[in-house]
């Protein structure tokens, strides 16, 4: 009977034997059915058994290897995940009408155990009728004690605002190993405050390590990458349980991470919730000659805005977009060409927006995350139609289309300003580009720091954690 390549059996069964932690041990089955192979232990772990299963068809095999440690309810989960991936494998197979070679591989490695936690990676390999193969890894954690697996929220405290952490230590520290760009589109949103994009974790005595999933972090990274985090870093949020020294150390002598994060990321200019914030808004542009000003004043007091652009004018300045992005500010969707949303159909709506929002990360990598509606026109339809992404107005608008006046414009501003508001106003007119600039300045100057919506969102977040503290 034909099997799958020896070159790659044997290739698995050394790099399985090899792996500290993992004795991966595959064998070759001598029928077409899966089996069970006669027990191993783990070298690290002697009282951990190996499971394999091995499937050898001339049109699609796998070996997998996985740890069983005679607790039930982990043991049932690690089997659920391995029957989860073959399952998925064999769906694929059936689906191809060429018969080439097809594989799936799995091994793994127990990085931390403890008493009170373990943590085991998997890496898989799959190979679908004879193309390229893929590599992809996935992460189990388990707390002992409760016998349960873990999702990252049961590290922290009930209302611990840990995400807004870990997105500004993970976004730094993949920031200076990638060499990106002041402002990175792609890598923001990998690393974004959203439980998804930090749902890979293991644990060790002393760091969280996080894996970010190819392609989370742009179409450039091919490959799983990880930073792991000093435990300390999060130890006013940490729940005891994981704090404790005792319960934590591992069974044996441990590998720690390479390289673990120790500090929080050193900002130029960080955002003091204790201090007072406004968000500068303009709409329908980018028109590059005043767009540009406004955004030389941002620079100059170190501030940031959100412009809520026409898709039927980022065709024509893509470049005015790049620049708004690569600074830090943030992009908002202002509709295609600026109709009333709520006069329109589903279509349409789905049009103006979808529409808007594809071009921007088309120019940019950018994808907005808030919709300003033309004449903050909007509705229960609107904004369903819209689907996620958020609907901002202003609080504060000088009507500086209508009045194109420098000195109105900046005292309608000024003398409505406070803490925390939003301001409305328009980057196509030369008379507005110059009236906010000297906004700018006058902000500054009363201690204001200048942010984006998102980041006004996020000073209100953690000004209601503060409150509860």
């Amino acid at each position: 009977m034909k099997t799958m390549g020896y070159k790659r059996i044997l290739t698995l069964l050394g790099c399985c034997i090899l792996l500290l932690g993992t004795a991966g041990y595959i064998v070759k089955a001598n029928s077409t059915e899966k089996k069970t192979a006669s027990i191993q232990t783990d070298q690290t772990y002697p009282n951990v058994e190996i499971q394999t299963l091995v499937k050898d068809l001339t049109d699609g095999g796998y070996a997998i290897s996985y740890p069983s440690f005679s607790k039930k309810e982990i043991d049932q989960s690690i089997q659920a995940y391995v029957t989860d991936q073959v399952a998925h494998y064999e769906k694929k197979l059936k689906k191809q009408s060429k018969k080439k070679k097809s594989e799936l591989t799995i091994t793994y490695k127990i990085v931390h155990y403890s008493k009170q936690t373990l943590s085991v990676v998997f890496d898989e390999y799959e190979s679908i009728n004879g193309e390229k193969g893929t590599s992809s890894l996935k992460t189990l954690t388990f707390d002992l004690p409760a016998q349960k697996q873990m999702t990252l929220k049961d590290l922290f405290k009930e209302d611990a605002n840990y995400l807004d952490r870990l997105s500004a230590i993970s976004y730094a520290e993949l920031k200076k190993q990638m060499k990106t760009a002041d402002f990175d589109p792609d890598l923001q949103k990998g690393t974004q405050a959203a439980n998804q994009n930090f749902s890979q974790f293991a644990l060790f005595e002393n760091s969280i390590v996080i894996y970010f999933k190819p392609y989370q972090l742009g179409a450039e990274q091919t490959k799983t990458k990880t930073i792991a985090i000093q435990k300390d870093l999060f130890k006013d949020m940490l729940s005891d349980a994981y704090k404790d020294e005792a319960a934590n150390k591992n069974k044996v002598k441990e590998t720690p991470p390479k390289h673990i994060v120790n500090e929080m990321p050193k900002q130029g200019a960080p955002i003091d919730p204790t201090k007072k914030v406004v968000a500068m808004t303009f709409d329908d542009g980018p028109n590059p000659s005043s767009t540009n000003v406004i955004l030389d004043g941002l620079k100059e007091v170190n501030g940031h805005a959100t412009f809520f652009v026409l898709g039927s004018r980022v065709q024509y300045y893509p470049e005015t977009i790049e620049r708004m992005v690569k600074e830090g500010n943030e992009v908002g969707n202002h509709s295609w060409d600026h109709p009333q949303l709520t006069r329109l159909n589903e279509a349409q709506v789905k049009h103006q927006i979808g529409d808007t929002q594809a071009l921007i990360k088309q120019v940019s990598g950018y994808e907005p995350l808030h919709v300003r509606p033309p004449y903050g026109a909007v509705n229960a339809n609107v904004r369903r139609y819209i689907g996620n992404v958020g609907v901002t107005l202003w609080d504060i608008d000088p009507e500086d289309w209508k009045y194109r006046n420098v000195p109105h414009s900046v005292q309608a501003v000024m003398s409505q300003v406070g803490d925390g508001k939003v301001i409305l106003m328009h980057d196509i007119y030369q008379t507005s580009a110059e009236a906010a600039v000297e906004i700018m300045k006058q902000l500054h100057a009363q201690g204001y720091q200048l942010v984006t919506i998102s980041q006004l969102e996020q000073v209100k977040k953690e000004r209601e954690q503060l409150h509860l503290q």
